[in-house]
């Protein structure tokens, strides 16, 4: 099998069609953690983790000892949801601190689409669906869809779904955002802490804003920015060697 190193994020096919894919961060010596179906981190062998199927390096952190401790500190826990904690929130999470999920919000994506051409959204949307941006946002994602499907590099695949991930993306934070807000504004209730309820929802209500309007579509503009300045740092390096 092939050989990964500690940090190296990792992916294996769970359907017959290649379609949903489950994650894991290699921790060293054929070691992996990841996150089970049912929401326990835990760690076992690369072998275990592959159960049969190809495993697939698809990026690699920054900082491979800090995601490597993130991982560990988190085995025997289950920090899940469906929406904003799955086995892919949680490698994403390892790796730079942030729960994301491409699946989720290609997935995502893909359905508010679907929806809104066909006119369940009401005739604005659904006008907006199909104007030329919508259009290339859909392919966007299609095409990264495609190129992950394949195993295309993640520098690649991160510039062909930049277009599709600036809808993807800021669907995605709204919906954590609004996820995790009414989380804890419910649970003050439950504690009788009313006014703490209000101020969770208007504080969280204003952070999400932010998070969806400002901060996630820099970031993808940001990612984007990177994978074509790694794509042409490969590109130099090939052309020289």
């Amino acid at each position: 099998m092939k050989k990964f190193k500690a940090g190296d994020h990792l992916v294996t096919n769970i359907d017959p069609l290649g379609l949903t894919q489950h994650h894991g961060l290699c921790v060293g010596h054929n070691q992996v953690i990841h996150q089970r179906k049912d929401g326990f981190v835990e760690q076992v062998t690369l072998t275990e983790f592959a159960e049969g199927a190809k495993v697939k390096r698809k990026a690699i952190a920054y900082d491979r000892d800090g995601a490597v401790e993130r991982a560990l500190s988190q085995v025997g826990l289950r920090p899940y949801h469906l929406l904003n904690s799955n086995c892919e929130h949680f490698v994403n999470w390892c790796l730079d601190e942030e729960s994301t999920s491409d699946q989720v919000s290609n997935n995502v994506h893909l359905t508010m689409q679907v929806t809104a051409r066909a006119g369940l959204l009401g005739l604005s949307a659904k006008r907006l669906a199909q104007s030329s941006s919508a259009n290339i946002a859909l392919a966007s994602t299609a095409a990264k869809m495609v190129g992950e499907r394949i195993g295309l590099p993640d520098s690649v695949n991160t510039v062909l779904g930049t277009p599709g991930d600036m809808v993807a993306k800021p669907i995605e934070t709204l919906i954590n955002g609004t996820s995790d807000t009414l989380s804890t504004s419910t649970e003050h209730l439950r504690d009788g802490q009313y006014g703490k309820a209000v101020g969770a929802l208007v504080t969280g209500a204003a952070v999400t804003a932010v998070k969806t309007t400002v901060v996630a579509p820099l970031k993808v503009a940001g990612d984007g920015i990177v994978a074509v300045a790694d794509i042409g740092k490969d590109i130099w390096l090939w052309l020289r060697y």
